[in-house]
């Protein structure tokens, strides 16, 4: 009996040692929980020092950078605040004088240039918009104000409904589809386009584009060209007209001009006025016509006294009796004559 007693006994203990430590690493993991509470909690509670931002850099310091890194063939014009702690600057290029400035990214320290495209968060054009900030681009107002004008000989479609003006090539094909979907919708109402012809396609779309502009119809000129478009060598139907006068040949390159200070990279060019009150600028063949067309607004919100004074001068009388910039597009553009 006092075997078995002890057999007993000693079991008990081992069961009741293994209880226990089961109890310690409880009450161990419970501390360790608290601990880390109050510690979190303290330094939530503790004020966190300041980090100074990097001080704006200097013109002369982004020039050292800029002058380094081209080897001595680039200038920093000027600078400006840029996203994410970016500084932009405008640059010219020695070995092209002739060539507008265009605009590269400086990291926060000055140690690196950052060169091509920056986009933002919803695929937006940073380096476009910064262009347009600083006056290297038309802003799209600004180019839809322009584009109104008698002088671009633009030609107007439709007879009502909101305008849509587009830059258009005799011989792009993506201008041809876009105008293969907006001719109904124009014949039905739903809105006008405002053609403004420009030659960059191909060697022949300056003549091409001559002979829409010199015609005695040029919208007839333009549905001409259209309607025998050829997909498959992606040319426009009209002859091309081989003596155009200097008067015809200046219209097409200013249209040209004004495409490319407006940033158009091709064709076509879209530009409209929005439901929300502000011109957009859209380039290439929009996915949703219809989609496209809900987004017209067919009365403005943006005022002209929102433009330079020297854009409003330059506007013709009937255009300044309109309510605003979007009010612009809704005017009528001069018939498009030879000479």
């Amino acid at each position: 009996m006092r075997r078995a007693d002890s057999v007993v006994s000693f079991a008990d203990e081992i069961a009741m040692i293994a209880m226990y430590q089961r109890a310690l690493r409880t009450l161990l993991s419970l501390l360790l929980c608290v601990a880390g509470s109050f510690a979190l909690t303290a330094a939530q509670a503790a004020p966190v020092a300041a980090t100074a931002p990097p001080a704006p850099l200097s013109l002369a310091k982004v020039q050292a950078l800029i002058s380094s890194a081209s080897r001595g063939r680039a200038t920093a014009q000027s600078i400006f605040a840029g996203p994410g702690g970016l500084t932009g600057a405008v640059v010219s290029y020695k070995d092209a004088p002739n060539a507008p400035p265009s605009v590269i990214w400086v990291n926060d320290d000055a140690s690196a240039l950052l060169v091509g495209k920056l986009i933002g968060p919803k695929g937006e054009d940073l380096d476009k918009q910064a262009a347009q900030k600083v006056g290297l681009l038309l802003a799209p107002d600004k180019a839809l104000a322009a584009a109104a004008l008698p002088a671009t000989n633009a030609i107007m479609v439709g007879s009502k409904g909101p305008v849509l003006t587009v830059f258009i090539d005799p011989n792009c094909i993506f201008c041809h589809m876009l105008y293969q979907q907006l001719e109904p919708l124009v014949a039905k109402g739903a809105l006008r386009a405002r053609y403004v012809l420009v030659a960059v396609v191909k060697r022949s779309s300056f003549a091409k584009a001559a002979a829409i502009l010199s015609a005695k119809n040029p919208a007839a000129a333009l549905q001409q060209d259209q309607a025998a478009f050829d997909p498959k060598t992606e040319e426009g139907g009209i002859k091309p007209d081989s003596a155009p006068s200097k008067a015809v040949t200046d219209r097409i390159g200013a249209n040209n001009a004004l495409m490319s200070k407006a940033g158009g990279d091709g064709t076509p060019m879209l530009l409209f006025c929005s439901k929300d009150g502000s011109v957009q600028q859209l380039e290439g063949m929009p996915r949703d016509v219809n989609t496209l067309l809900a987004e017209l607004a067919s009365r403005p919100r943006t005022r002209l006294r929102r433009l330079k004074r020297s854009t409003v001068q330059t506007l013709p009388r009937d255009m300044l009796r309109q309510r605003g910039a979007c009010r612009l597009s809704a005017g009528k553009s001069a018939p498009a004559r030879s000479g």
